[in-house]
């Protein structure tokens, strides 16, 4: 069912926004699909503004959820660019991503504090004072952060909105005839997807034991997976039941290396500067002189332990599952379904006619 046509504030807090476009066709015209995938991508954000603004002290996750929304709409404007007017197209997703960055650090923060909290459970005696010290400063700053966030938000939300109505309306100007010359919702996916997934194989390509692959690895793994929330309604069922969750889980791990390994390096700084307020006022003044020194040392030592830890499991199960994700369980077969597509040029059959005809990808949408 589509949406209505406006979108009324009151409206847009009825419901929570779906991971899935809802109303969506492999056949439909691009130019129809793309105000369809818009409205509702657009209503996301809209939805978590105010609850992230206003009312982040009833869950972190309107924050995160937030986050989340941005980066899905800013992968619509970004996979599907061509169809979009660029100049309020640019405009949107520079706001996008300004929203998206202002919410990070509360992010960060939260996730930290739920890691301390599960630390807390088994930590001995002495760890656990250090571990509810970290716990006590972390839910401080974050509510600092809240506040600086709240003000932050109430000035990029009605920007927002301006750009999101500007870019639907230039939408709604161009329904006519220019979407016309598009290919189907379908085939443009098919084609984007292939881009997509070339673009994901190339940086597997390079080292996977630098940590730096693995954070490009966790980028582009992040911007396919958006782009498959986009286009799966108008593709195979198989995407949806089991290729996406395979990517998802991929992704997810990749994410916990990367929020370890930030973590280590915020505690790193953390016990370098307590260590140097030995024996200085300033080790009084930051409400640590309840503490020796060797105790927060071996308290904070067990968190570094403890991320280090949940970074090498991560690590090895992301290792344990990408055979099988790099070739017959995810690879090869979306390969397939693409028509032969969707791998590095390096890779392609020279002359391989799937490469151009994107009607021959017809067999995998439904029907």
């Amino acid at each position: 069912m589509c949406p209505p046509d406006d979108l009324d504030t009151d409206e847009v807090a009825a419901d929570p926004p779906r991971r899935w476009i809802v109303g969506l066709s492999a056949g439909m015209r691009l130019g129809e699909a793309l105000e369809l995938i818009f409205r509702q991508r657009y209503r996301g954000v809209l939805y978590y503004l105010p609850l992230a603004e206003d009312r982040a002290d009833e869950s972190t996750e309107y924050v995160h959820k937030l986050r989340v929304s941005c980066r899905r709409l800013a992968a619509v404007l970004d996979v599907l660019a061509e169809g979009f007017p660029e100049a309020p197209r640019q405009n949107l997703l520079d706001l996008l991503q300004k929203t998206r960055r202002a919410c990070g650090k509360a992010r960060d923060l939260d996730v930290r504090r739920t890691f301390l909290e599960s630390l807390l459970k088994q930590a001995s005696v002495e760890d656990a004072a250090v571990i509810e010290l970290l716990c006590e400063r972390t839910v401080c700053r974050r509510e600092r952060v809240q506040r600086k966030l709240r003000r932050r938000l109430e000035k990029l939300g009605a920007r927002l909105k301006e750009a999101g109505e500007k870019l639907l309306s230039s939408l709604e100007s161009a329904k006519g005839g220019a979407a016309d010359g598009y290919a189907s919702f379908g085939q443009t996916g098919c084609r984007i997807l292939a881009s997509e997934l070339a673009g994901l194989w190339d940086v597997a390509a390079q080292d996977l034991e630098s940590p730096q692959t693995l954070h490009q690895l966790r980028i582009a793994g992040k911007h396919l997976r958006y782009a498959f929330e986009v286009f799966i309604p108008a593709l195979d069922e198989s995407f949806r039941d089991d290729f996406y969750p395979q990517l998802e889980g991929i992704q997810n791990l990749l994410g916990e290396i990367h929020d370890a390994n930030e973590a280590i390096a915020v505690f790193r700084r953390m016990k370098k500067k307590w260590k140097g307020w030995r024996g200085r006022k300033k080790w009084d003044r930051q409400g640590l002189s309840g503490f020796r020194w060797r105790e927060l040392r071996a308290g904070l030592d067990a968190v570094l332990l403890a991320y280090a830890q949940q970074a090498d499991h991560a690590r090895t199960e992301f290792f344990d599952l990408w055979p099988g994700f790099s070739g017959g369980s995810f690879r090869g077969p979306v390969t397939e379904l693409l028509g032969g597509q969707g791998e590095p040029a390096s890779t392609a059959a020279v002359g391989d006619s799937s490469q151009g005809d994107v009607n021959e990808n017809e067999h995998l949408l439904p029907h």
